[in-house]
């Protein structure tokens, strides 16, 4: 399975059954954003993607276009990056467990190693230190600016 087929699988799964006040609701990770927002921006940047390449796919998900046509184009692992993030940010914005399993944390893991530096350029990513003694989720996703961590009992 690819980075960015394991990316569309973990989104599904993230809005999957979702009410239409949950759409309303805030995205603790992308401040300013709903989860319409972060829906719409997925959705948007995909069917950018698939529009440059010349496929015009009638499908209701833009994931399965990209999954049938674009898959070995060399932009897929950004987009794998950006389908996998914010599934994380809409599970966790609707309270759902949003584990992730080793397959995908060494993916973003790995990302943000070769990225380095550059993750942080456009301010897109904001890098959140964390302790040694954290989860792996959680010391990943914070090189992506994301607070994973689990609230320490007192």
């Amino acid at each position: 399975m690819t980075a960015f087929t394991r990316g569309a699988h973990l989104f599904r799964a993230a809005t999957a059954d979702l009410t239409p006040s949950e759409l309303d609701w805030p995205v603790p990770s992308c401040p300013g954003w709903t989860i319409s927002d972060v829906i719409t921006h997925v959705a948007d940047n995909l069917a950018a993607v698939l529009r440059h390449h010349g496929v015009d796919d009638a499908v209701a998900d833009v994931t399965v276009a990209y999954e049938q046509h674009l898959l070995k184009q060399p932009r897929a692992l950004i987009d794998a990056l950006d389908l996998t993030i914010h599934a994380w940010d809409v599970a966790h914005a609707r309270g759902m467990k949003a584990e992730l399993d080793d397959v995908v944390l060494d993916f973003l893991l790995a990302f943000a190693v070769d990225a380095g530096e550059q993750l942080y350029v456009d301010g897109e990513f904001e890098l959140m230190l964390v302790g040694d003694d954290e989860s792996k989720q959680a010391r990943v996703l914070a090189l992506y600016g994301r607070d994973a961590r689990e609230p320490k009992s007192t």
